[in-house]
């Protein structure tokens, strides 16, 4: 059974403390924010050119991830922490629409109604660019008013509503955007969409592409990624791909590779430091999206509706 559970919680106040912090290279580190309220969780002052905020894997809930003893995630918990941030750009690596199926291999009945919420709590994060993964593609397909109003990218899944690749303006940079994911088996039937192979693709609309800074939204595509970043045609690497682990930033060549958390239980926020078109440093921030920070007014607003909508198809569907 489908639920989503969200409401605002008063916390007890805590004392400050301080990430854990690890230093990977000069030019590399990684921070860890699990503690603490939301002030304790926002980055300290820096001299970043660009911010990053990065998410993925949502699946169609707009609540935290169903897990008993501590869920985390959550639009409405993200919005509050971003509402708080450092401006930036805000990006979505993948699949972030249910593609749930039934027997008979059509999507399942709740399906559409989940996504039709998830994209009006996209719409209202103001996104800069969502990557289509291999599973949106079902996920997009269910939406009964055709494809949604997003700044959706890919630059091998060519289909209506998608763009090869977006660029945008940020503290007098350009900033490129595109998107890969592994095309999945040839077997797979995906009416009005086509797939191509991700780094021959990748590595076309990139040459198109006027920016300073060129980041990458992978979903499951990391050797097609890899083999972009070989060829110094990408500054930055989203590798999204049910990542569970705390993995520190790296760089494959010149390009500085990180890995977002599944779900959003991790919020990502990326931080750099960007001379003459080239990365010089990356702070990679984790940040724990737990019952700690608050409910975003409106998101909470927005979930809270989901909830009851998708209650009453349940019943209807379900008996329950």
């Amino acid at each position: 059974m489908f639920l989503l559970t969200l409401f605002a919680c008063a916390t007890t106040p805590q004392p400050p403390a301080e990430p854990f912090s690890r230093q990977t290279s000069s030019d590399l580190r990684v921070e860890l924010a699990t503690e603490g309220p939301i002030q304790n969780r926002i980055a300290a002052p820096d001299q970043a050119d660009l911010v990053i905020y990065y998410a993925g894997e949502q699946q169609g809930s707009l609540a935290p991830c169903g897990c008993p003893s501590r869920p985390r995630g959550g639009l409405p918990r993200m919005a509050s922490y971003l509402e708080q941030s450092s401006p930036g750009i805000i990006v979505n690596g993948g699949r972030w629409l249910d593609d749930g199926l039934s027997l008979d291999g059509q999507p399942r009945a709740d399906v559409p109604l989940k996504n039709q919420w998830m994209v009006q709590g996209l719409q209202q994060m103001n996104m800069t660019a969502i990557n289509v993964g291999i599973h949106d593609i079902t996920g997009i397909s269910s939406l009964a008013q055709g494809p949604p109003e997003l700044p959706l990218v890919s630059a091998n899944i060519v289909g209506p509503g998608i763009q090869t690749h977006v660029v945008v303006e940020h503290q007098n940079q350009r900033i490129g955007i595109t998107g890969i994911s592994n095309p999945g088996h040839t077997v797979i039937s995906t009416p009005g969409y086509t797939r191509a192979d991700p780094f021959s693709a990748a590595a076309e609309v990139i040459s198109t592409m006027n920016a300073d800074v060129i980041i990458l939204l992978s979903y499951l595509a990391p050797e097609a990624a890899k083999k972009l970043a070989k060829k110094d045609l990408v500054d930055v690497v989203i590798d999204t791909g049910e990542h569970r682990t705390f993995d520190p930033p790296f760089r494959v060549n010149d390009a500085v590779w990180v890995r977002s958390h599944f779900q959003t239980m991790r919020l990502g926020e990326l931080r750099l430091g960007v001379d003459d078109s080239t990365v010089q440093w990356a702070l990679d921030r984790k940040i724990d999206l737990d019952d700690s920070l608050p409910n975003q007014t409106d998101q909470a607003t927005l979930a809270q509706e989901a909830e009851k909508d998708l209650s009453v198809l349940e019943k209807e569907l379900y008996g329950r």
